[in-house]
């Protein structure tokens, strides 16, 4: 349904709206940066510190326990209350934004975020949180944003952002109801790092050399063979064929990613070499340290397939070692230390060659073990699955309430 020219509607800066609904500044509903701490302020003052790295997507994921003014960066200077949003000014189209529930304690924030305080009888504090993560606010900020590399607004931008304002009440619902979708999405993400943690546990278990210290270990070479792949830009072919492969990008942690699949040029003399077989084991050369080694096993979803030269295609052999068996092995803590190990590092990334992959450390239980520790894994990676499903299902749910309940397409009952 479209509102656009319907009886009851009336055409804004930010839309179509209902006609008994106004379009406010976020200064006019609100205060911004209205308290900070000064430099007056006791040097065994106590807080708890958020900064932008302790927010992700409305969840407060960390956070600095008990440090004291003394000790604070510098950046540690918004002090934020109960029923405040922290509005990252930082990269804010990355959703690093938190509603300020239930504070206990004094809560001091980074210089990062601008804290926006609702003012009584003008906003419903969780309705302006649940408007300044809309799309109509995101349009106004993508126009604001300044920088490529540290892309930023500032407090002032936040100030002249426009938002609906629905009557109080309404106001009220509309927060209930996005509210009640975000517990949802909460109980399900709270279930998926339950579910990891207690993967994490059974790798440690099923992987330790303590444990299993009658397992051999041998070097991935003597059960499998570490192939590489193509490499881009080759000038000069005498006979070139373009066939899909697979770059790092497909290759994820625990999944293959086919959402987008390039092509690329091979001599067809070489396509044989490069193809990759069902049952091999992918793994990137490098990436985040976390990420280092990280893969998943191809079943032969596309035929052919080749793999570029920063994806190692690990083939083992099927009476020695399990495919399955492998790529947990290589995702647990015994595969990700070797991995770091001998890495070569940089900064923010890692990577490994096929010498340093070839020697990697494989524990050898009999196949029929190997086949029982790839279907636990499953069975975890599987729960995870299901989860991961749900958690976007709710965040389609709530995409879709936001657009129809913040512009008045839909309106709700206030009785």
């Amino acid at each position: 349904m479209s509102v656009v020219g319907k009886f009851g509607y009336k055409e804004t800066e930010i839309g179509w709206i209902p006609s008994d609904w106004s379009v406010e500044h976020v200064e006019k509903l609100a205060d911004v940066d209205s308290e900070s701490l000064s430099n007056k302020t006791p040097a065994d003052f106590s807080f708890r510190y958020i900064s932008l790295g302790d927010v992700d997507s409305g969840k407060l994921i960390n956070g600095h326990d008990h440090i004291s003014y003394s000790e604070a960066p510098s950046r540690a200077r918004r002090v934020v209350k109960d029923g405040d949003v922290l509005f990252a000014t930082v990269r804010p189209n990355l959703k690093g934004h938190y509603f300020a529930r239930r504070i206990d304690g004094n809560v001091i924030a980074s210089t990062g975020f601008a804290v926006v305080r609702a003012r009584d009888g003008e906003v419903s504090p969780s309705y302006l949180y649940q408007s300044l993560l809309s799309g109509i606010v995101d349009a106004q900020i993508e126009k604001l944003t300044v920088g490529s590399n540290y892309p930023a607004v500032n407090s002032a931008d936040v100030k002249r952002l426009l938002l609906p304002a629905p009557p109080l009440a309404e106001q009220q619902k509309i927060a209930a109801i996005l509210t009640a979708v975000d517990d949802k999405l909460d109980a399900v993400v709270c279930q998926i790092e339950a579910t990891q943690t207690l993967k994490r546990g059974l790798m440690q278990t099923l992987f330790s050399r303590r444990l299993h210290a009658s397992w051999p270990v041998v070097p991935l070479h003597e059960v499998a063979e570490v192939r590489t792949g193509v490499a881009k830009g080759k000038k000069g072919m005498k006979e070139p064929a373009e066939l899909p492969y697979l770059r790092v990008a497909n290759v994820q942690d625990g999944h293959i990613d086919l959402s987008e699949v390039k092509t690329i040029e091979v001599e067809v003399a070489q396509i044989e070499r490069y193809a990759l077989q069902s049952g091999d084991v992918l793994m990137t050369e490098g990436g985040d340290f976390d990420k280092l080694g990280r893969g998943d096993v191809w079943e032969g979803q596309i035929a052919p397939c080749l793999h570029q030269n920063h994806v190692f295609a690990v083939r083992p052999n099927p009476e020695k070692l399990n495919s399955y068996y492998l790529a947990a092995l290589a995702a647990s803590d015994h595969g990700r230390q070797y991995f770091l190990s001998c890495a070569k590092r940089t900064t923010n990334l890692a990577s490994i060659n096929s010498s340093q992959l070839k020697a990697l450390p494989v524990l050898l239980p009999p196949l029929s073990q190997q086949k029982h520790i790839a279907s636990v894994v499953d069975a975890a990676n599987a729960r995870i699955g299901v989860l991961e499903a749900k958690r976007q299902h709710y965040q389609t749910v709530k995409r879709g309430l936001m657009q129809k309940l913040l512009t008045g397409e839909w309106r709700v009952k206030t009785e």
